[in-house]
């Protein structure tokens, strides 16, 4: 689906002020109003769900209870690579 030989061009109808809307949005969004609008649908569907590997990385993280630290700025950083080293 990375490709534009692999999309399928297909026409919908919408109301004018719910265009009017998607395209505010994508404009944001720096995009254009048809990948905004198939990036809506593809995670308002679910068609992209993680394959196998994925969920069991996931699975296998829950099971250690690890976290992933969330760094705010160079000196939590030092902190942070300092208490890494001190593991080590």
């Amino acid at each position: 689906m990375n490709t534009t030989s692999e999309k399928k061009i297909t026409s919908i109808r919408l109301h004018q002020d719910l265009y009017l809307h998607l395209k505010d949005k994508a404009e944001k969004s720096n995009r254009s109003v048809n990948n905004y609008i198939e990036t809506l649908l593809l995670a308002g569907s679910g068609f992209l769900e993680p394959n196998d590997k994925t969920v069991n990385a996931m699975h296998e993280i829950e099971d250690k209870k690890q976290s992933l630290d969330r760094i705010k700025g160079v000196e939590e950083l030092d902190k942070y690579l300092s208490k890494l080293k001190d593991e080590l």
